[in-house]
């Protein structure tokens, strides 16, 4: 990834900004009865993974309306999304495979922003696991450009870790060999047998769009916010398609 300078920041639009914010507002949502997990063998099982500093809340709302088409869905356990993302991925491998032993057959897994990055390279690193992936607003083509907030939020981890904070990133993961190491992966082939969506805004306020590009993927375009992902009907739509040209699976 290159160098977390302020000249690789990118200046989103005024109203690309007020779109975020009403996407936070939006979850509100979160409030709303729960929906019960669907019977086995309706659907594809789903784990959805959040993005940088928001937890598996912040999926929420997807997860019931995906409960509601009769997909079983569960949460990534890979906390806040602060740490290394080497680690993450490591961790989002450990809950995969305890997933589908527990299901019976692949899942298919949802990723938002810096999730839906670790959702490829786990899919990278064990395709086996995993029937398809669909990244919402993730900068998986092995480059980063963030908005200047976000550059602010980085460093802040780095001085926390350079103070003995080990769960959190350091500096390496995001600019140092770590990153380049991720980088380099995020570039290599990606599995011919699992289908990959990468969804994408160009009035995206968080991250530059174009890093959502990537030529192994089907990329398709919405006109959601960063934030609203999770929430934004559409974005909805295009998940539950991409979901259901799954095999639903056969558990004997």
């Amino acid at each position: 990834m290159p160098s977390l300078r302020r000249e690789s920041d990118f200046v989103p639009s005024a109203a690309a900004r007020e779109a975020e914010m009403r996407s936070y507002r939006a979850f509100v949502g979160l409030l709303r009865r729960p929906v019960r997990q669907p019977a086995h063998g309706v659907a594809v099982p789903v784990v959805l993974v959040p993005g940088f500093i928001s937890g598996d809340v912040s999926l929420t709302i997807l997860a019931r309306e995906l409960r509601r088409s009769g997909h079983r869905t569960f949460g990534s356990r890979i906390g806040a999304n602060l740490g290394c993302t080497d680690a993450m991925v490591d961790r989002l491998v450990h809950r995969l495979a305890g997933v589908v032993a527990a299901e019976g057959c692949p899942v298919a897994v949802v990723g938002h922003s810096r999730g839906g990055m670790i959702v490829k390279l786990a899919a990278q690193r064990r395709p086996d696991l995993v029937a398809g992936i669909v990244v919402l607003a993730a900068p998986v083509t092995g480059t980063l450009r963030v908005a200047t907030h976000v550059r602010a939020q980085l460093e802040l981890l780095f001085r926390l870790n350079r103070r003995g904070v080990g769960s959190v990133m350091s500096e390496d993961c995001v600019t140092g060999e770590c990153a380049a190491r991720i980088a380099a992966e995020l570039v290599a082939p990606f599995p011919a047998g699992v289908q990959y969506t990468s969804v994408y805004s160009e009035s995206d306020a968080i991250i530059d769009w174009h890093t959502c590009l990537d030529p192994a993927a089907e990329c398709v375009a919405v006109a959601s916010s960063h934030t609203g992902m999770g929430t934004d009907p559409a974005v909805r739509q295009i998940v539950a398609e991409r979901l259901a040209r799954l095999e639903v699976p056969d558990r004997g």
